[in-house]
């Protein structure tokens, strides 16, 4: 009986760390980001500023959209964008990254509720 609890104890331990959302290597946001149609382009620097632009609606990158980001405290897998509006208030966008990898960035834009699926740009 002993041994069918330990074994059973064994298993639910492995099931529950093979379970766990894999550890993301925050560094690998900083750069630029595409659309695989180039229809978006998003730029995230290291120094907590970003901007975004979209050549399919005929605006440039000397015209994108800057925001600045940071990682939520506490957590890996989510980062927060805030933009500045033309009244001076400041919007925050919650962003949750499904996936980051160097060349694959996916996550989910809770403003817009929209997911975004970005290749490395450079």
């Amino acid at each position: 009986m002993k041994k069918i609890s330990l074994i059973a104890v064994l298993f639910l331990a492995i099931i529950a760390t093979s379970c766990g959302k894999p550890e993301i290597d925050k560094s690998l946001l900083v750069g630029e980001w595409k659309k695989a149609d180039n229809s978006y382009f998003e730029t995230f620097y290291s120094n907590g500023t970003g901007k975004e632009w979209t050549p399919i609606d005929d605006v440039t990158e000397d015209e994108a959209s800057w925001f600045t980001w940071e990682f939520n405290e506490g957590t890996d897998d989510m980062f927060t964008k805030y933009y500045e509006t033309e009244l001076g208030g400041i919007v925050p966008q919650s962003c949750n990254i499904l996936e980051l990898t160097s060349t694959t960035l996916k996550y989910n834009n809770d403003g817009y509720r929209a997911t975004y699926n970005l290749v490395r740009a450079n």
